[in-house]
Formats: C-alpha cells, structure tokens, sequence
C-alpha cells in the first residue's frame, strides 16, 4: 500500500498530533502557507478512506469524528504491505530470527499484531 501525497500529509499530520483530531484541525495545519487551500470535502475524504484502510480510528465526537493514528509510523504501514505481498510466514521468519535485535523484533511483533 503506497500513499499519496495528500494520505502521508494527513498521516503526518495524525503522528504529530499525537492525539485525536477533528478533519477541521487537519485542513488548518495543511492549509498552513499552501496557495490554493484545499477544500475540507477532499481531506475528509482522505481521512475517510485511511479509515477505510485501517491507517487511522476514528470515534465520534459531537456532530463528527476525532481521528487517531491506528499506526505507529510509516514503518508500520511498510509492514503491512509486506504482509501483503508475502503473507504472514515470510514476516514471522523475520521476526523469529535470532540474529534481529531484540528491540527490533519485539517491533516487529506488535506491528504484526496490529496489522488487519
């Protein structure tokens, strides 16, 4: 799953937040500096569609939605495509590898528990 540059802006804006975010918060900080702002349709869309693709939760909060990050980062989201293209049993090899860092595989392993 490779994003677009208006998915990773709006990713990015999620991590950065760190917190739940409403889509007004969202178009504000990407409109920040931007020429021709961009409508608030197209970045609920976007954040719609990332929903859609497990990459941001969503709750309901007054008439709409605060959304957060369901991913860690956009080593979370490479992993995912990995599992993806190569299924489970090629990630898990990797993560049962003895020689991985610890760290790393302890990484590895919540990010396949988070994966859909």
């Amino acid at each position: 799953m490779t994003l677009g540059a208006l998915e990773s802006a709006v990713m990015r804006v999620c991590w950065e937040v760190q917190a739940p975010v409403t889509v007004r918060a969202v178009l504000d900080r990407l409109n920040e500096g931007r020429e021709r702002p961009l409508a608030y349709t197209t970045v609920m869309t976007v954040m719609t569609r990332l929903t859609e693709k497990r990459l941001l939760a969503r709750a309901i909060q007054g008439r709409g939605y605060a959304y957060t990050a369901a991913v860690a980062d956009e080593a979370a989201i490479a992993v995912r495509e990995v599992l993806r293209a190569h299924g489970d049993a090629a990630v898990a090899h990797f993560a049962a590898e003895a020689s991985l860092d610890p760290q790393l595989r302890d990484r590895l392993r919540r990010l396949l528990e988070q994966s859909p």
